[in-house]
Order: structure tokens, then sequence, then C-alpha cells
């Protein structure tokens, strides 16, 4: 393998890695984006939810319980 093509498949792993980790970071900021909107812009409510489901799965994510609590508040206001 030649310098050229060692540097393009570095590269190549480097910019995946970057979409990768890029990706992970969006969803996360969207989901509590999404919930501060559904709460009308109340910091405190948003706090109130993601805490609810916290407590509801130990373990969990800040953002996976963000997601969550979008998903309930969408089923249970549908």
């Amino acid at each position: 393998m030649d310098d050229a093509s060692a540097l393009a498949v570095v590269g190549l792993i480097a910019i995946g890695a970057w979409l990768w980790m890029r990706r992970g970071r969006s969803t996360s900021g969207q989901a509590e984006a999404q919930l501060r909107r559904i709460c009308l812009g109340n910091a405190g409510q948003v706090e109130r939810l993601i805490n609810l489901e916290l407590t509801r799965s130990p373990g969990i994510s800040r953002a996976e319980a963000a997601g969550r609590a979008v998903e309930r508040y969408q089923r249970d206001n549908r």
C-alpha cells in the first residue's frame, strides 16, 4: 500500500468517526429541543419530565430520557 492509499484510508476513517459522533450529538439535542417546544419553553417542566423518565428507568442517558418523554407526551396527547 503506498502512502497516498494509506492517507486516503485514514481520512475516510476520520470522516466516518466524525459523522458518527456528530449524529449522536444531534439526536440528543433534538429530543430536548422538541421537548422544550412541547413545554412551551418552560425549563422546569422539561426537567421534571426528564427526571420522571430517569426515575422510571435508572441507568438510561439524559438523551434517552428526553426521547422517552417526547414519546410519552405524543402517545398521551393523541
